[in-house]
């Protein structure tokens, strides 16, 4: 392994998981294909960081930029995915369990449905927040804009979901917590 693949796994590594659960929730549809979708972004996400890795000047930006280029090579997957309808209702009720319980697995299906029916940059802003855990700060230089900009996309997609869901209080980080590990 050379020296520079050393110091991009060295500076990546750290970022992997929350890289992974953010690409996992874009992508969750509960359809056949979401995992190797997901699988997709993430390969073509980390190809790119390492292709572009020189050009970091500073590897502080490394979250920054690993988020971003995921969140542009899902827009683009997005943008494709809406010529195409594929869904079949005989495989969507054959997908197993994943050692949750089905009033859990209910639940979060209900609120990443509920979730993919927000505005983009909400949608983002939310699963960036509350599923992979990054800061209010570091959302808005991954979406661009102003910090109270940020907080505001998170608390609307919050009351989205409260009125989507039909519940006052909505403990949506428990519930995606559940869904992602």
């Amino acid at each position: 392994m050379t020296e520079r693949q050393q110091a991009f796994l060295h500076t990546f590594e750290p970022l992997r998981d929350r890289l992974w659960k953010f690409v996992r929730a874009m992508v969750f549809k509960y359809d056949r294909n979401d995992h190797e979708v997901a699988r997709d972004i993430m390969s073509e996400t980390v190809l790119v960081c390492l292709e572009q890795f020189d050009a970091i000047r500073d590897k502080q930006a490394m979250l920054s930029f690993c988020f971003t280029i995921a969140s542009r090579i899902y827009k683009s997957q997005f943008i494709r995915s809406k010529f195409w309808g594929l869904y079949e209702e005989e495989i969507a009720g054959q997908i197993p369990s994943q050692d949750m319980l089905p009033d859990v697995r209910a639940d979060v299906r209900l609120l990443y449905e509920a979730i993919d029916t927000l505005p983009p940059k909400i949608k983002e802003a939310l699963i960036l927040f509350e599923i992979s855990d990054l800061t209010l700060e570091e959302i808005k230089v991954i979406q661009g804009g102003t910090l109270s900009g940020v907080k505001s996309r998170v608390a609307r997609g919050r009351e989205m979901l409260t009125t989507l869901l039909g519940e006052q209080s909505l403990e949506v980080e428990e519930l995606v917590l559940k869904g992602i590990e």
